[in-house]
């Protein structure tokens, strides 16, 4: 852990954030590895089932695969969001003052929560609606399928408000000359 971490944490606030963080993290990293895991026993017995000559195919294997795909992508990155690992465009604010960095950084991240809140309130409004449908194949609903998308987002507004609060606590350090890590 960095010296600016181990700074911030003494800060109160932020280590309930942190806290929050993490545990948004690993509940992403379960979501994502077991739906990874559904998806991929399903796609077998789909593949199995046609090409076994004793078997019929599956119908059902392509809508879980599916359904477990939205799981994956929306938890995974929740996940890469909190570790920074998503695709980022840095070429212009890398080359900016440390002041104007920051500032970019605090809009950045006010701009991601405001496209979140807009997705989340959306995506409420989607859920209501897929409760009321169901899949062909295999009757499961499809606010089960949504809800993967929707705990996704949840996930990201945890770590979204974390690196805002971290950027604006270190406001008097960059401002007054100092830099971050």
């Amino acid at each position: 852990m960095g010296e600016e971490h181990k700074n911030l944490k003494k800060v109160p606030g932020l280590g309930a954030l942190e806290l929050c963080s993490s545990l948004a993290e690993r509940v992403g990293i379960v979501l994502a590895t077991a739906s990874g895991f559904v998806m991929l026993f399903s796609l077998l017995v789909g593949v199995a089932t046609r090409w076994l000559p004793f078997m019929t195919s599956a119908i059902w294997s392509e809508e879980i695969a599916r359904m477990c795909m939205l799981w994956l992508t929306s938890n995974g990155a929740s996940v890469a969001f909190n570790r920074l690992e998503l695709v980022r465009f840095n070429l212009l604010t890398d080359i900016m003052p440390e002041k104007v960095r920051h500032l970019l950084e605090i809009v950045s991240d006010v701009c991601i929560l405001i496209v979140l809140c807009i997705l989340l309130k959306y995506g409420y409004d989607m859920l209501l609606l897929k409760a009321k449908v169901e899949a062909a194949a295999t009757h499961i609903s499809y606010f089960w399928w949504a809800l993967g998308l929707y705990i996704g987002f949840v996930l990201m507004v945890f770590h979204g408000v974390k690196f805002l609060v971290k950027h604006l606590l270190e406001c008097k350090t960059v401002w007054r000359g100092g830099e971050t890590a």
